[in-house]
């Protein structure tokens, strides 16, 4: 029992009613949340929460490992809990999101499939995002042609899809535990990702449908004594 995730069942869906089951001052816990709170290298959405017909602005929220939490500007009324409310996520901030997600997911994809790298960490602001690759040496022209195959796959404008995996089947796949490096989550079920032609990867934030809607890929680096930084930062156009 917990928050229903509404975000991983369509990240496109800006509105949603549900229930509050817990509130104090700012702090409100629904039974449903189109939010995607702050987790998993994402940001938190932004919007709104309309309780009555006011409206309650939405500064952050979280995930407790069970239900989601929506902080708001401003106080909720004390009684709302078994209220219906109704969330309405800022699309534009939303989108971003999940267009530079799917960026990173490409490029970690391409760092393994094409240089045997592994990635260590990403994360995804509005106007940028970032994903630290684990290589001895990374020189330009392998930053250039991970570049150039990322945008690609953009331009093939493949189908971005999304499955739940128990840990047994997990286990038994072998692209995914050579992804993660023999790592295998401690949850009973797993949502990978899946982008054709590279690795399945677990994921537990929104995509886009197909690369086409992520746009040109631009790799921003800086030199590290005559070597590229690890931490590939890069920007959307």
């Amino acid at each position: 029992m917990g928050s229903e995730l509404l975000y991983l069942e369509n990240p496109y869906s800006t509105e949603c009613e549900s229930k509050a089951t817990f509130v104090e001052f700012t702090d409100l816990v629904v039974d449903r949340s189109m939010f995607h709170p702050t987790f998993d290298g994402q940001p938190n959405d932004k919007g709104e929460v309309v309780i009555e017909g006011r409206s309650y602005p939405i500064n952050d929220s979280w995930w407790d490992g069970k239900w989601v939490h929506l902080m708001s500007f401003d106080t909720y009324p004390q009684d709302v809990v078994g209220k219906t409310v109704l969330q309405k996520i800022d699309w534009n901030i939303r989108y971003i999101h999940m267009r530079f997600r799917t960026a990173l997911f490409i490029l970690a994809g391409l760092a393994f499939r094409d240089l045997g790298s592994g990635s260590r960490l990403s994360q995804t602001y509005d106007d940028q995002a970032w994903i630290d690759v684990n290589l001895d040496e990374l020189t330009e022209e392998m930053v250039k042609s991970l570049e150039a195959k990322a945008n690609e796959i953009v331009a093939q404008k493949l189908s971005v899809t999304n499955r739940v995996l128990t840990k047994e089947e997990f286990q038994q796949n072998a692209d995914l535990t050579a992804f993660s490096k023999g790592k295998v989550p401690d949850l009973e079920n797993t949502r990978i990702c899946e982008i054709p032609g590279l690795p399945p990867q677990p994921d537990m934030g929104t995509q886009v449908k197909n690369t086409g809607e992520v746009g040109k890929i631009n790799i921003k680096t800086s030199l590290v004594k005559g070597k590229i930084n690890k931490r590939l930062t890069i920007t959307l156009s």
